[in-house]
């Protein structure tokens, strides 16, 4: 019998990339570990911009994108420091805002094609868009009831849906060392934003406008390809 000890398996190139990206009202209250009563929803930040690319890594080209701006309740505030870093104002939801049950019906079908799920710290901007899907989770029922399946591990898994957190993935590749907190300890290596990774990658270039999550879609795909493929 033929010995295959020495053979080398070729990881399988998957096609279709599903880069995402979310702009919020802050960031998702932290709980101590001793809290074990869960926080009411709408304590919980909203949605405000939500972008997506689906980008065909056979063709090399961009199978489809989306962009919108979210429309929120009228009482929910948007900070001037957000407005401020993402560009967003309260008349911008109101006034070219999408329902986000819509946004999250036509997000729902690209990731069901998708075979890779890609984001700067993925683990925000997934838990925030099932922020979403629980906060409006009645008219879901009646409408969407597959949103219910977004980023549900055991789908992921039966799928061979792989997650990739451009984040986490560069964190060895940025080698950013910053103190640490605690006194007497070596520094530490730290989360690169995704200004730091992109101009890592591409020798320094600068890229504008971050915190909109259109650019930060186009900008993480980019960061992606290159990590992953090499390719500029």
């Amino acid at each position: 019998m033929e010995n295959n000890n020495n053979i080398t398996e070729i990881p399988i190139h998957k096609r279709y990339v599903l880069v995402f990206d979310v702009e919020t009202t802050g960031l998702i209250p932290k709980k101590t570990p001793n809290d074990t009563t869960p926080l009411p929803i709408t304590e919980y930040p909203y949605i405000i911009q939500f972008s997506h690319t689906l980008y065909d890594t056979f063709n090399n080209t961009v199978e489809c994108s989306s962009d919108s701006y979210i429309h929120i309740p009228y009482d929910v505030v948007i900070s001037e420091f957000v407005t401020n870093l993402t560009g967003i104002s309260l008349d911008d939801c109101y006034t070219k805002g999408r329902d986000i049950v819509d946004v999250l019906i036509d997000f729902s079908a690209v990731y069901k094609k998708s075979n890779v799920l890609v984001a700067h710290n993925i683990d925000f901007d997934s838990n925030m868009i099932m922020i979403e899907v629980q906060r409006n989770k009645e008219e879901l029922l009646k409408r969407a009831p597959e949103c219910f399946m977004l980023f549900n591990h055991m789908f992921e898994r039966t799928n061979n849906i792989e997650r990739y957190c451009t984040m986490l993935k560069g964190i060895e590749m940025c080698n950013i060392k910053i103190e640490s907190k605690t006194v007497g300890k070596p520094p530490r290596k730290k989360w690169p934003k995704l200004f730091e990774l992109y101009e890592h990658l591409f020798d320094g270039e600068k890229v504008e406008g971050l915190h909109n999550s259109t650019v930060d879609v186009e900008t993480c795909l980019k960061c992606y390809l290159k990590m992953r493929y090499g390719i500029v």
